[in-house]
Order: C-alpha cells, then structure tokens, then sequence
C-alpha cells in the first residue's frame, strides 16, 4: 500500500504547476483511504493553496466543499492554523466564479452571502467582502452599487482576514482608475508606495494599477519607472494579469518595439491563460498592440496546447484575438445580462494613444526617409555623387534605388551602381562577388571604373589580412589606370596604394605617390586637392608625425566652401589624433562636432560616430553627465547599426544609468544588450554585459537571475587570469548567500579567495575568506574559524587594515557565539568596537556594542549588558536606522528582565519604543 505521508511529503516539495496539483490530489486520495484523521484536512489545504499559485480559483470549489463537510462532521480535523488558512482561502471563491461564465451570477452572490456570514459568525473584518461585492457590481457595470460597496471597503478597518496592505491598495487603486478619479488613485498608492512590501504581488499590483492614471496625469517619469519597476517584478506572474496592462502601456504610450519584445516573451498566454477573464483581459492587450504595427507580416510563433508551436503572422494573430476577446466578453455579458464586458473590451481595442513615455531602452531612430525621384534619374545622381567624391550624399540616394531598378537602367550604369553597391553594402562574399562586377565593366567598356573598384577590391583583401595580396591587386589597377583612366581615377588609385604601403611600412613610396596625386589633382582635377591633402595628412599620421598631421587637418577644415565627405574625413582624423596623443579635451571637441555633423547625413557611419564618441564618454567616467547622448546612441544604432552596435551602446548606456543610481534602467539595458549580442561576439563581450547585469540584478534583489548570470560565466573565464575568475566566482557566491544557499555560497566564496591568492591581491582575499566564513558560521562554525584564520593572515599594514580587522574580529565574535564560547567573543566584540570607534562609524559601533550586551547577558551579566545598552544610545542620532535601535531596545530589555527591574519604568526604554513607533 502506498505510503500517503511520504505521497504527500514529495507533492509538496514539487514546483508550482499542475503536476504538483496533480500529485497532491493522489495524495488526498491516499490519505483519505489511511483513517488518518489529520492528513487529509492537510492535503486539501495544500490543494487549495496550489490552486492559490496556479491562480486556477476554478479549482478550489471540490478542496473547498470537502473541508465545509468535514468542518461540519468534526472540526477538530483542522488545527487553529489550517481553520485560518481555510478562512482565508473563502475569499478566492467569489474570485474563481466571477472570472468563469460558466457559473452564474446567483452562484456568485451565494458565495459572497456565505462569505460575509462566515466572517461574521467568526468575527472578522467584512473588509474582504465589501472588496469583493464592489469588484462584482463594477464586473456587471453597476457603478453606483460598485461605489457604494467601495465605500464601506475603504472605510472597514483592515483584519487578519484581510489581503495585505499593498493589495488593498491595489484593489482600491484599481477601482478609482476605472472610475476616472485619477488624482485620487496616485494620492490613495503614496503611502503604500512609500512602505515597504512582504507580498509576492507587491508593489508590481499597485503601479501597475496606477498606469492608466500616471499617462492621463503626464506623469512621465513616475509612468516610466512604474512600468520598469512593475513589470520586471512580475514578468513570471503572467499567471497574475498583469502582463496585457502593459502591452496596452506600451501600445498607447509608443513604446510599440518594446511591447513586442514583452508579447514574444508571453505569446503561451494566447492559450494558456488561467482563466477565460484572463484569456480575454490577455487578448485584447495583444489585439490593441498589434493593432499598432506598422506591418501586418512579421511572424509570431504562439505556443499551443500540448506543446506544439503556430506559426502566424502578426496581422493574423491580431484577428484571432480581436474575435476571442469579444466572443468571451459577450459570454460573461450573457451571464450578467449586460453589455459592461463586450464595451470594456471594445474600448481596450481602440483605445488612443497618449502621453509618449520614454523609456529606459529607446525606441529605434526614425528611418531616414529615402530620396524620391524617378529611378533613372536617381541612379545617375547616385552614381555622379560618388564620382564627385560625396560619399556621404551618395550612401543615401544608392539606399534609396529600388532594388529591381537595374533591368531599366543604361547598361553601363547598372553594372556601375552594381559594383558600388558590393563595396557600399559588402556581404559576406564580396572578395568573390566584386572580381566579377569588374571583370562586366570590362565588358561593358568602362576601363576607367574597371581600374578603380579593382583597387577597391585590393583594400578589402588588406582589411580581411591579405595586405600584400592587397597591395599586388591595387597594383594591377594602378597599371590599368595609368592606361585607361582619366585623373580622378588615377588619383584615387594612387591613394588607396598609398595607405596600404604605409602598413606595409614603405613610406617613401607612398609619399612619392601621394606627390605625383597632388601634381595631377593641381593640375587636372583641382576639386580632388583637398582629398589628396587630407591624405596626405593620414598619411603623416600613419609615421608617427601627429604635429604635421594635425597641422594639415586644422588647415584643410578652415578652407572656406569644404565638402562634405572632405570635412568628415578631416574630423574623424583630428579626433583620432587628439586621441592618441592623449589629447582628451581636444579629443571630446572634436568628437561633438563630427557627431553633431553626422546628425545630417544618414549611413553605417553614424552609428560608428556616435558608438564612438559614447565609448570614449564611458572610458573617461563621464556617461553620467552625458545620458541624454546615450540614450540618442542606442537609438540610432537601432535604426542604422549592427546588432553588436547596438549591444555595445546598450551596455555604455547603463554606465549612464548606473552614475545616477538607475539600477531598474540599467538592468533593462543590459538585458537588451545581452539579448542582441551575436552568438559568435567575443567572450570580453558576453563578460562584460553579463557581470555588470549579474551584479546589477544582485543590488535590486534579484538574486536568482544574477546567479544565474554569473553561474553561465564560469565556462567564459575557465581561462582567464586569477582575478578574473575570482570576480565571478565571488558574484556567485553572493548572490547565492541571498538566496540561502549557504554551502554553495561557501564554496564560491572559498574558490574566489585561493584565486584573488593565486592573484596575490591581499584584500580582496582578506574579504572573500570573510565572507566564507559567513557563509557557515551557524552551521559549521568550526570550519569558519579556520577561514578567518586564513582571512587575518592577510591583513597588512596600510589604509585598510584597521577596516579588515574590524570586520573579521566582528564575525569571529559571532562565530564564537554559535560555540557557545561568550568570553572570546566578548573580546572579539570590544577590540572590534574600539576600532569602529576610530573610524568613525557610530551605526557600525552600535551593532557591535549590542553584540557585547548579549555576550554579557549569555555571561549571567546583565548589569554589565545594560551598561553597554545604554552607552550605545549615546551614539543614536537622527540617521540611525530603525532596525538598529530596535535591536538595542531588545538586548535592554532583556538585560533589565534578567535582573528583574520594571522595564516599562526604565526611561531608556520609553524613549526607544517613542522613536520606534514615531
């Protein structure tokens, strides 16, 4: 026979979900069949409790009926704690029914009427009922009712019946935004906001309740902080509702890219949402944002019932919902004989758009719109742009071409414009593709440009490593140039040879050719001067003669009438300079100035402009001063750059949040950089952005998705140097101390100090064998004495050694408490205390004089205690955190106990819980 204790014991240790809710209902039936008389009370509560995290209230009804029989049999089956836990699960019946049309609205009302007469034959708070009785008449649209009754739920005090204060608020914030009082809502959240949360649902409910009243208020930034904040919190409750409200944000507030990204992380909610209010309330989030798309065609894939994938595009997935939703809302209105639910959809569906909020992550630059012109006639101005030398004009117009154009084209120009288009946008095989455009100019009899895209070709084989296949190949057009071309073409030939020679470092060849450049542009193409002179320039720059190379750019961007491509070039080269020689004023000026030039001439430049101007910010720790030209970054590397552009400005992007304290930020855009970092990017990468996210996920509490981070860098720097290693391995240990696991935790904190040994950083060392013995001190205090020994052994003299003492005299002191030995953890306490005191850190030496009181309390010296109690409140000033004077009103209270003096007389005490309870 099966054992139902053990059935029930391994149910209960399962994950959240429907095979736990499973098991446990085997175990019901086992423990049903045992005669025991305790175990099967237990294990419909733990199924109502699944139930609870499932949010499936439909399945409460059988739990719930059995517990009303036996109840009614002998209610002595339910110890006083599980009669709680099944008086507080009677609220989430009304909550099942209401959220199902299948059970009518009498069924919904008897529930309710049994509620309110078992809290009140119980004596609690009605508060929960006038809750729900208000949710149920603004269900069917009867405001008034629904106003009457939220008027009883806000006056009714507040019981252990009730939900936690922040859902309360929550409910009653929900409430006011439906009925358009919206100044009202923000100022009913504050307090709530201002406090602090023990809910699972909390504060995520509350602001996201509060978003439709913070866009009508154009509360732009508390919109945006509340919309980050929230749904961060609760993006793995999508069981919870919430996820539609902020698709509905995003599509309103036009953050539709962003929407997106959310919809593709929560398509399973098409059709495995909870609940049919909750595939309703799901469908017409994602109908609205859908509805915002500029094209109908992007493919989705929705996951479906039994774990099969549909693919569907956009446009019709927008369809399947827009129907779903209405058909279920005419089902819940055929349940309550109204029209509130079929017109509350409607009005999701079409709902306007309002305030934009910028968000942390910008939206995508708007696209350079295309140059408009007939084809033929762009093609030539394409083709005549770079001719003359305008790259930056000729990028655009070549962009604009249609991509059929070329059957009605001139044969000559449409292998021209073929053959610029491999050098302008070079796929993956141009060093194959671009011979053959030259060898069909041969055909077509244009020698001249023949010449100078095979010179072209010999720079891409440089730049893919090839320098002297490069060099030979430039060297063949540079021949066939001399034979066909006019001066243009020479000169660019010669140019191209001339920088290549330079890496090869023969610069007498190159000067001699850049001479005989500037001779033929003197004298047959002045308009080509000025480029041979900025070469000329790069080419000074390339030996090392950064004065005569920043002389010539300063010249060249003086002369009056500069061209375009000519004045980017010449920027570019004097940043580049500045940059080298160290130059860091000179280096910003002028990268603002190319930035701010650039803003005019859309291309692949733009975002290498701005990427680099903003790297150059976040080398010098100046991004935070810097934000809003961060923020522009991202989002014209969206637009105009590569996936990795983008990863790296995201990433420069969080410096910018992090200097100004903007973790939520931060972390947002971090998670986009990760997301858009290309599987074959460079491991440096993939490091950087998932240590900076690791740790930032660690100071906003999210401890399991920052180990998670740091866990998938161990392979990353399995062989990088010590330190490396030692950093993640200490992030992992952290964050595994938060979550309470504490033998893990002491094994990555012990591997990150043999590492930071291994670096010979005494230190960090020191710190990481502290926080080893942290990790153990209450389990295994032996072993942490033994790692506070190998800490103390690396404290040298120096700035920090009186710090480093401190902190592992007062975990040694704590250490020795768990052993039970009160004496050296007295000493350990005191030395301690001495040195905080000369450090100046009056909270520190509170904490530590609390721990003498209690070692003197455990000593049988409470008078001593008492003493070092209220010495320690000699040192409480207006900044001293609650928790720490708590903590000296219990170890007074004790020491007074302990002598039997009246603590309730004792004026320190008095003035204690006074400051607490202010």
């Amino acid at each position: 026979m099966t054992d139902p204790v053990r059935l029930f014991a391994e149910a209960l240790d399962m994950p959240t979900g429907m095979a736990k809710h499973e098991a446990l209902e085997r175990a019901a039936r086992a423990a049903d069949a045992s005669g025991d008389k305790h175990l099967p009370a237990a294990c419909r509560l733990a199924l109502i409790e699944s139930c609870y995290y499932l949010n499936r209230y439909d399945l409460i009804l059988a739990p719930i009926a059995w517990c009303h029989t036996a109840e009614q049999r002998d209610p002595s089956v339910f110890s006083d704690s599980d009669m709680r836990s099944l008086n507080w699960a009677h609220k989430w019946v009304p909550v099942g029914l209401r959220r199902d049309p299948r059970f009518t609205l009498a069924q919904i009302e008897s529930v309710l009427d049994a509620l309110e007469s078992r809290y009140k034959r119980f004596g609690f708070s009605l508060q929960p009922v006038w809750g729900q009785r208000a949710l149920t008449a603004a269900h069917v649209g009867d405001f008034e009712l629904a106003d009457e009754h939220f008027a009883r739920f806000i006056a009714t005090e507040r019981d252990d019946m009730s939900d936690c204060a922040g859902c309360v608020v929550e409910e009653q914030v929900e409430h006011l935004v439906m009925r358009g009082r919206y100044e009202e809502a923000l100022r009913h959240a504050e307090p709530a906001l201002a406090g602090r949360f023990t809910c699972s649902t909390q504060p995520q409910g509350v602001l996201t309740a509060l978003l439709p009243a913070l866009t009508a208020l154009g509360e732009i930034e508390r919109a945006r902080d509340a919309h980050l904040v929230a749904y961060r919190q609760s993006r793995e409750q999508a069981s919870q509702g919430y996820v539609g409200l902020h698709l509905e944000f995003c599509a309103v507030t036009g953050n539709v890219p962003r929407g997106m990204e959310l919809l593709r992380r929560h398509l399973d909610q098409v059709h495995h949402a909870t609940s049919p209010i909750g595939t309703m309330n799901f469908a017409a989030s994602a109908a609205l944002l859908l509805s915002r798309l500029d094209s109908d065609r992007i493919e989705l894939a929705v996951p479906l019932p039994g774990g099969e994938i549909s693919r569907m595009t956009a446009g019709h997935l927008r369809e399947y919902l827009t129907s779903r939703a209405l058909e279920l809302a005419a089902e819940f209105d055929k349940r309550n004989a109204t029209t509130r639910q079929s017109s509350r959809i409607q009005s999701i569906l079409d709902a306007p758009d309002v305030v934009h909020v910028p968000l942390a992550v910008p939206n995508p630059a708007p696209e350079p719109a295309p140059v408009t012109a007939d084809p033929v006639e762009l093609a030539y101005q394409a083709h005549l742009a770079y001719e003359e030398n305008d790259f930056l004009t000729g990028y655009r117009l070549l962009k604009s071409l249609p991509a059929d154009l070329d059957p009605l084209l001139p044969s000559k120009l449409a292998v021209q414009l073929a053959a610029r288009r491999l050098v302008v946008f070079p796929g993956a095989d141009v060093l194959d593709s671009l011979p053959l455009a030259v060898q069909r100019l041969v055909e077509v009899g244009d020698l001249d440009q023949a010449a100078r895209f095979h010179a072209r070709l010999g720079m891409l084989r440089a730049e893919a490593g090839d320098l002297d296949g490069g060099i030979a190949t430039v060297e063949q057009a540079l021949e066939s140039a001399e034979a066909h071309s006019a001066s243009a073409g020479r000169i660019l030939v010669r140019l191209i040879l001339c920088e290549l020679l330079d890496h090869r470092h023969e610069h007498m060849r190159a000067t001699s050719l850049l001479d005989e450049a500037l001779e033929l542009a003197r004298e047959t193409a002045s308009e080509r001067v000025t480029s041979v002179i900025l070469e000329q320039a790069d080419h000074e720059a390339r030996q090392g003669n950064l004065d005569d190379a920043d002389k010539i750019m300063d010249q060249v961007l003086t002369t009056p009438g500069l061209r375009p491509g000519d004045r980017f070039h010449a920027l570019r080269a004097r940043m580049a300079i500045a940059e080298v020689r160290g130059d860091v004023e000179l280096a910003l000026q002028t990268s603002a100035e190319l930035v701010e030039f650039v803003r005019n001439y859309p291309g692949p430049w733009r975002p290498d402009v701005l990427l680099h101007r903003a790297s150059m910010l976040d080398n010098l720790d100046r991004a935070g001063s810097h934000l809003r030209e961060l923020v522009d970054t991202v989002a014209v590397c969206r637009t105009e750059g590569s996936p990795l552009e983008t990863a790296h400005a995201c990433y420069v992007l969080s410096s910018g949040y992090l200097a100004h304290g903007r973790l939520v930020e931060a972390a947002e855009a971090l998670e986009e950089a990760l997301r858009l970092l290309p599987s074959d990017a460079e491991e440096e990468a993939t490091l950087r952005i998932r240590y900076r996210l690791g740790s930032v996920c660690a100071e906003l509490g999210e401890h399991a998705e920052g180990r998670r981070h740091f866990q998938a860098m161990l392979d990353l720097v399995a062989d990088a140097p010590s330190a490396s290693q030692a950093m993640v391995w200490a992030g992992l240990g952290s964050t595994n101390h938060a979550l309470e696991s504490y033998e893990e935790a002491e094994r990555c904190h012990r591997r990150s100090a043999e590492l930071w040994e291994e670096a010979e950083l005494p230190v960090e060392a020191c710190r990481a064998w502290i926080k080893t013995a942290a990790a153990i001190a209450d389990d295994s205090p032996q072993v942490a004495l033994e790692a506070l020994e190998r800490a103390s052994a690396h404290i040298e003299d120096g700035e920090l050694a009186a710090r480093l003492t401190a902190e592992m005299l007062e975990l040694r002191g704590y250490t020795y408490t768990q052993l039970g030995e009160h004496a050296d953890s007295l000493a350990d306490n005191m030395r301690a205390a001495e040195i905080v005191r000369d450090l100046g850190e009056p909270d520190w030496e509170i904490f530590l004089m609390v721990r003498a009181a209690r070692n003197h309390i455990a000593m049988q010296a409470p008078g001593k205690a008492e003493t070092w109690a209220k010495d320690s409140v000699e040192l409480i000033s207006e900044d001293t955190p609650p928790s720490i004077i708590a903590r000296v009103l219990d170890v007074l209270t004790r020491a007074l106990e302990a002598q039997s003096k009246p603590v309730s007389q004792d004026a320190t005490v008095r003035s204690l819980t006074a400051r607490l309870r202010s």
